[in-house]
């Protein structure tokens, strides 16, 4: 039987192939059934991490870092990314509409965390 802290981790790479294969989904226009295949992986495995981040002491740094990381991101992506392209518009007298879109957004902010995540995890405590 697994415990907790195992479950965490393999939670954790069930996760990231979830979110490189959405990713390459939605790159190259895939059909429906990868794409919804690809988010209930990585759905599935969030609930995982969400339910055993505090299995160990390690595990809660691995979360707390992927959270950290997602949290500037999404300030960042949220915030930063409309400025920028309100700026750029306004620099060159264009008028356009957004050409990032919120799925965009809301995939790099979720890519973030296991970026935040993996990093902790290569690095360790430095």
């Amino acid at each position: 039987m697994m415990n907790r802290a195992s479950i965490f981790m393999a939670a954790s790479w069930t996760g990231l192939a979830g979110m490189i294969a959405l990713a390459a989904a939605l790159m190259a226009e895939a059909g429906d059934g990868l794409r919804l295949s690809a988010a209930a992986m990585l759905i599935v495995s969030s609930f995982a991490l969400l339910f055993t981040r505090r299995a160990d002491e390690y595990t809660r740094g691995l979360w707390n870092a992927g959270a950290s990381v997602a949290f500037g991101a999404m300030l960042i992506l949220s915030i930063g990314l409309g400025f920028a392209e309100g700026l750029v518009d306004g620099l060159t007298d264009s008028t356009r509409e957004r050409t990032v879109s919120a799925d965009t957004v809301l995939t790099l902010e979720i890519a973030a965390f296991y970026i935040g995540l993996f990093v902790k995890r290569l690095l360790g405590d430095a």
